[in-house]
């Protein structure tokens, strides 16, 4: 039972990531929700590994978006901008 939430918040990631990305046609919305909902397992599983409800959805969400952005930060800072520009005004002017 401690494990299902877990398994659904993965299942979300993967689903609704797919047609977030396919629905808008933005490869970079559809990775962004994929990883907010990554997020998410990963606080539910810190919550069962006996972290603070809250304080483990804080860290879940830190851990996965935080690595990511520093992932793209030092690797690939001008996919940051082209990230930016298609949060700001859509994904049919980023192309």
């Amino acid at each position: 039972m401690e494990t299902s939430l877990i398994t659904v918040f993965a299942s979300l990631s993967i689903v609704l990531g797919l047609m977030v990305g396919f629905g808008t046609l933005s490869v970079v919305r559809g990775v962004f929700t994929f990883l907010m909902f990554i997020g998410l397992a990963l606080s539910a599983l810190l919550n069962t590994a006996g972290v603070n409800m809250i304080l483990s959805y804080f860290l879940g969400q830190l851990i996965i978006m935080g690595t990511s952005y520093l992932l793209l930060k030092t690797m690939y800072p001008d996919a940051l901008v082209k990230v930016r520009k298609e949060f700001q005004t859509g994904p049919a002017s980023c192309h």
